[in-house]
C-alpha cells in the first residue's frame, strides 16, 4: 500500500513539476586512469530554472537535492567462508545480478529528513536497503548476503552516503564533490540529480560520465582481455626470458 501511494504521489508531482525544471553537468566527462592515478574527484553542478514559458517568480526556495551515481552494473557472488578440516572454504553463496559496480549517494541534508522513505524507494534512493540489488534467485539467504556485500563495498570505497555532500551556492545554485577511490571500475556513470520540495519530487535529470583507462595500460588491459590467449602465452614468454636474463647477470 505504501509504495502504491508513493507512485501515484510521483505521478501527481510530475504534472506540477512543469513550473521549473533542472539543468545539471559534471565538471569531467571523461575520467582518465592512468600508471600513477590515485583517485580523483569530480564536481556535479547545477540550477533550477523556470521551465520553458514560465516566469522567474515561479521557483521559489526551500529546495533539496539528492545525487545518486551508478558505475557499470553485473552480475556479483557473495560467499561465505566455512572452515572445515582446519582450512578455510568457499560454502554458501549467492548471486546477483545488475548489481553496480560504484554507487553514491549524495545529498544537502539527511535523507529522512527530504522525504519519505518510500519515495525514496521508489526513485531507486535508498541506501542500506539498495532496491537495485536483483538476486538470481531468491532463498533464506538473499538479504544477509546482499547486505554482507554491501558492507564489503563501502569497505572498498565503491558504495558511500554523504547526506551532506550537496552545497547550495545560492538559494537555486548547488553543487557537489563525488570521490572516486583508485580502483574505480571502467565504464560509464550515470549521474542522476533528484529535486526534491516539501517532501515531494518535483525533477530530476541525468547525466552520464566514463571511466577508463589510458595510454599503455589501457593497451595491456585490451590486450588481455580480447587476445587472452597470445597475452598468456606473452607473459610466460617475459618471465621466462626474465628468469633466464636475471640468471646470466648474477653469474658474472
Amino acid at each position: 500500500m505504501r509504495l502504491l501511494l508513493a507512485l501515484l504521489t510521483l505521478a501527481a508531482v510530475t504534472i506540477e513539476a512543469s513550473a521549473q525544471r533542472l539543468v545539471m553537468s559534471t565538471s569531467e566527462p571523461v575520467v582518465s586512469i592512468s600508471s600513477n592515478f590515485a583517485g580523483d574527484t569530480i564536481t556535479i553542478f547545477g540550477t533550477i530554472e523556470p521551465d520553458v514559458g514560465g516566469s522567474a517568480e515561479q521557483v521559489t526556495n526551500n529546495y533539496n537535492i539528492v545525487i545518486s551515481i551508478k558505475g557499470p552494473s553485473g552480475t556479483y557472488v557473495a560467499r561465505k567462508k566455512t572452515r572445515q578440516y582446519g582450512i578455510w572454504l568457499n560454502g554458501e553463496q549467492e548471486a546477483y545480478e545488475g548489481f553496480p559496480s560504484y554507487f553514491a549517494l549524495v545529498s544537502s541534508a539527511p535523507l529522512e529528513k527530504i522525504a519519505d522513505p518510500g519515495v525514496l524507494s521508489v526513485a531507486g534512493l535508498a541506501f542500506d536497503s539498495a532496491p537495485h540489488i536483483r538476486p538470481v534467485r531468491r532463498t533464506q539467504n538473499t538479504d544477509p548476503f546482499a547486505q554482507e556485500l554491501i558492507r564489503l563495498m563501502k569497505k572498498r570505497g565503491l558504495y558511500s552516503l554523504d547526506e551532506h555532500g550537496v552545497q547550495f551556492l545560492s538559494d537555486t545554485f548547488f553543487s557537489a564533490r563525488i570521490a572516486l577511490p583508485a580502483h574505480v571500475p571502467n565504464g560509464t556513470y550515470l549521474a542522476n540529480t533528484y529535486v526534491f520540495q516539501e517532501g515531494q519530487l518535483i525533477d530530476n535529470a541525468p547525466q552520464r560520465f566514463t571511466v577508463r583507462t589510458v595510454g599503455f595500460e589501457r593497451f595491456v588491459a585490451n590486450s588481455a582481455k580480447e587476445y587472452s590467449l597470445l597475452y598468456g602465452v606473452v607473459c610466460v614468454i617475459l618471465a621466462i626470458f626474465t628468469g633466464w636474463l636475471s640468471g646470466v647477470v648474477f653469474r658474472r
